[in-house]
């Protein structure tokens, strides 16, 4: 069985060690990163459930104005030979059901004003998402290449690996610190993917 020489840098460092060493940087931030990117699907699932749940409720309340306005149109309308008690009686109910109708109204508003953000609030979470969903990805092709090159022992494989790795990193720092990446490339990774 033919050995293969040990490929040693400029500095006397083994490409070996140098793999490993980025294999357990990569690793470890990657873990980091997937914790991450679990808590914001977490945080997703939260805001679709809001946005879900006040949009409904803005249903809801559009149906029991509408209700209401019909029972106040209904009593608007004089009955034959109602006497003015009777008027008067009838004439609070309209505008008894006319104010719960307008506070329907407003609540609806108030509903639709929060479900709104709840979608904003989904699509920026979506977007740091999609940061660590990259930053596994291309982690995952980096320590895919950088096994092929500990088996090869090729220090231009190293430097191939290192380029979806560093994209990986760069994308998971993107995404702890909030940083925008939706440069045109970084949208067409994306949906490619999607």
């Amino acid at each position: 069985m033919t050995e293969i020489p040990e490929i040693k840098t400029e500095g006397g460092t083994s490409l070996e060690t140098w793999v490993g060493l980025c294999v357990v940087i990569l690793a470890t931030f990657l873990g980091i990163c997937n914790v991450k990117d679990n808590n914001i699907v977490q945080q997703m699932q939260q805001k679709q459930a809001d946005r879900n749940d006040n949009w409904n409720w803005f249903q809801a309340r559009n149906i029991r104005a509408t209700i209401y306005e019909a029972f106040a149109d209904e009593l608007s309308i004089p009955w034959p030979a109602e006497t003015p008690d009777v008027t008067e009686q009838r004439q609070a109910r309209s505008a008894d059901f006319r104010l719960k109708a307008k506070k329907q109204e407003d609540k609806s508003k108030q509903q639709e004003a929060a479900a709104k953000q709840a979608e904003e609030d989904y699509n920026a979470l979506n977007s740091k998402d999609d940061q660590f969903d990259l930053c596994e990805a291309a982690m995952a092709i980096g320590l895919a290449l950088m096994g092929v090159t500990a088996l090869v022992k090729r220090y231009w494989l190293f430097v191939i690996a290192l380029i979806p790795s560093v994209f990986g990193l760069l994308m998971g720092i993107a995404g702890f610190m909030g940083m925008d990446t939706n440069s045109p490339a970084v949208v067409w990774i994306i949906k490619v993917l999607s």
